[in-house]
């Protein structure tokens, strides 16, 4: 993906050889090498996450993403957008899979819009991403919740706990966004034109954080209670293994005795044998009766 800039006459993006500190720019981290105006705002950025200076503000934002685990299936991954605003442009900085949906679902028509109604729309996109990745996150865990109930194994658990630990993880990058952005309102002059913007990021960071966090702490204690799920699939799995081992040795019980050499009543009974076959599995199927009526062979 080349360096893309926005042109408001043409209503289009088009490719751009540079950052031009005029416009709106959408840049890769390869790019940011061949754009001096912005390296030295980056490298403060890379290790404050918040850099002031003067009209210009750069925010360092970490941003909730979607991937496929060979493993464990959907799980959430964090990565950065890096926002680098003067009062005449807007560079926006990441990976490719950041930058096009930001392009195609939020940067659609920017005709008519300033650039600090573009800053606004980065920053919601920023924070509402830790919303949607939670919401397809919770549906999984209600999907294997469901699943842990009959479960014989601990896959669904395994996975119930790395989901959490997602959940997690983005309650504490929604915490660390609101201090990023509880900074740069502080170090934003009252006056500026983006000290309101800033405020409703901060006002919708806060209420999704709420929200993420009520439901990671809600998951979290439902995972624990779920733990004995697991733990009482494996003793009925040894309960029914032991049923059925006792169905087992049942007629070798019975007619073991027949084969030594010991006098026992009726040994020389003609029917004797039939008798014993009938008295063994008799006796097997009252006890197969009795265990499944008290739920032995329950999985």
């Amino acid at each position: 993906m080349a360096c893309q800039f926005y042109d408001k006459i043409a209503g289009a993006w088009i490719a751009a050889e540079r950052y031009t500190a005029d416009g709106l720019f959408l840049l890769t981290p390869e790019q940011v090498q061949r754009c001096p105006q912005l390296e030295a705002a980056l490298r403060h950025c890379a290790e404050q996450r918040l850099y002031c200076h003067h009209d210009e503000i750069t925010l360092r934002l970490p941003v909730a993403l979607l991937e496929e685990d060979a493993q464990f299936g959907t799980v959430a991954r964090m990565a950065h957008l890096t926002l680098h605003h003067t009062p005449r442009s807007l560079a926006i900085l990441g990976e490719e899979m950041l930058l096009q949906p930001l392009q195609q679902d939020w940067l659609g028509e920017l005709r008519q819009s300033a650039m600090g109604e573009v800053l606004q729309r980065v920053l919601l996109n920023v924070i509402y991403s830790h919303e949607r990745v939670a919401r397809v996150l919770v549906e999984r865990l209600q999907v294997l919740r469901m699943a842990l109930k009959t479960s014989m194994g601990n896959v669904e658990l395994r996975q119930i706990v790395v989901l959490n630990r997602d959940l997690g993880e983005l309650v504490i990058a929604l915490r660390e966004t609101g201090l990023i952005l509880r900074d740069a309102l502080r170090a934003t002059p009252g006056e500026s034109p983006v000290y309101p913007l800033l405020d409703v990021a901060l006002r919708e960071q806060r209420r999704i954080e709420e929200g993420v966090n009520l439901i990671h702490e809600r998951y979290l204690a439902v995972t624990n209670a779920y733990n004995g799920i697991v733990q009482n699939n494996a003793h009925t799995v040894m309960k029914v293994m032991t049923v059925w081992l006792a169905l087992l040795m049942m007629p070798i019980a019975f007619i073991m005795p027949w084969h030594m050499m010991t006098p026992l009543p009726l040994e020389h009974w003609h029917y004797l044998w039939f008798g014993l076959l009938a008295y063994v599995f008799g006796v097997t199927w009252l006890f197969a009766h009795w265990a499944r009526k008290h739920g032995f062979f329950s999985m």
